[in-house]
């Protein structure tokens, strides 16, 4: 029995240290974690949250059109509206996974279909199509939100080209920079714009076009490629060491910006950051042992330069969910809820209104 016991633990230990994984870990060194002070200071001001929808799978992203209707992607592939209020009803069907999602001046709605890997536009009357796959010379595989500049110019995320959806934690454990943002030019051509993104994720540009911002989800912080002037071209971090992982971005009504977080930090992941050979043994392990995200949620306020104004949060003892998106309107924010992920998955939208 002792030898079986000590050939279980060699071949356990075998296993751990030699078995072929596809990780392939680059080593970094997160910032420590910002105090929770100053602008990052416990408040509930989302305990007032109200509730908008229930009962859908994962309404990631929530985008208003010029009526005032909500809409949101959901997970059995419908894309649903509504007005406040009121229930919902079925917009357009697309076969996939709608999440980050907006308006471009002609009322089409574009969506990016994470699942597949698309981009779809969705005429005023419903009526979907696929403007972005992959093709024998560009190949996307994570694709994760979009946005429209007035000239039609399509810009988007793909997280990574390594890893899908399913095995989001594995990319936010291997860290190699292998998200990108491209853009879909008005003939149809596709740029590269950026890559070497750590786990791209939401997209905006400024309210006068002239950058582009895109969340490092997987880097705690917020890039800027300028797109025109004397530094067009030129990239930069806007925003680093925040205290979560960031989501989506939208443009505020005074031209700032908004930013979800999805979850906090992981302690554990910060320690292993410079430990390339220990997370790929992390990456052997089953995926129930790895670090999971946690419910926070927590949403703030940037402008162009790098100055965050405001955040809100929940309160410890409240029961809201994370937010993977917000949206302002008027004096309120629109804010969807993740789905896809897993521990934090949730099946509702709500509304906050601000001071």
């Amino acid at each position: 029995m002792r030898k079986l016991l000590l050939l279980l633990v060699l071949a356990g230990a075998c296993y751990l240290l030699f078995w072929p994984t596809r990780l392939q870990p680059v080593a970094w060194q997160p910032q420590p974690l910002p105090a929770a002070s100053g602008v990052w200071a416990a408040n509930g001001r989302l305990d007032r949250a109200v509730l908008e929808q229930s009962g859908l799978s994962g309404p990631d992203t929530v985008v208003v059109d010029g009526e005032g209707r909500r809409y949101s992607g959901i997970g059995d592939g419908r894309i649903v509206r509504w007005r406040a209020g009121e229930a919902v009803q079925t917009f357009a069907k697309v076969d996939g996974r709608p999440v980050g999602m907006n308006f471009a001046g002609d009322g089409s709605l574009y969506a990016a279909d994470e699942e597949r890997a698309l981009v779809w536009r969705v005429s005023p009357a419903g009526k979907a199509d696929i403007v972005v796959q992959s093709s024998e010379t560009q190949r996307f595989n994570f694709l994760n939100d979009v946005f429209i500049a007035r000239d039609g110019r399509l810009f988007f995320s793909d997280a990574s080209s390594r890893w899908d959806l399913a095995d989001n934690k594995l990319a936010l454990l291997e860290h190699s920079g292998d998200g990108r943002v491209f853009v879909r030019h008005s003939d149809g051509r596709i740029e590269l714009l950026l890559d070497g993104l750590e786990f791209a994720n939401g997209v905006v540009l400024a309210p006068d076009e002239s950058y582009l911002l895109v969340a490092e989800t997987g880097a705690y912080r917020i890039t800027r490629l300028w797109l025109t002037g004397e530094r067009a071209g030129q990239r930069e971090v806007l925003l680093d060491n925040l205290p979560g992982f960031p989501g989506d971005l939208s443009i505020a009504p005074d031209g700032t910006y908004w930013c979800s977080f999805f979850s906090p930090r992981k302690a554990v992941l910060d320690a292993l950051a410079p430990w390339p050979f220990v997370r790929k043994i992390a990456s052997r392990l089953p995926p129930s042992l790895l670090a999971r995200p946690s419910r926070y949620p927590h949403v703030f306020r940037f402008d162009g330069e790098g100055r965050v104004l405001e955040s809100l949060q929940a309160s410890p003892d409240s029961e809201l969910p994370s937010f993977s998106s917000v949206v302002q309107v008027g004096n309120e924010l629109l804010l969807g809820t993740p789905g896809g992920v897993g521990e934090i998955d949730a099946d509702k939208a709500y509304r906050v209104r601000l001071r």
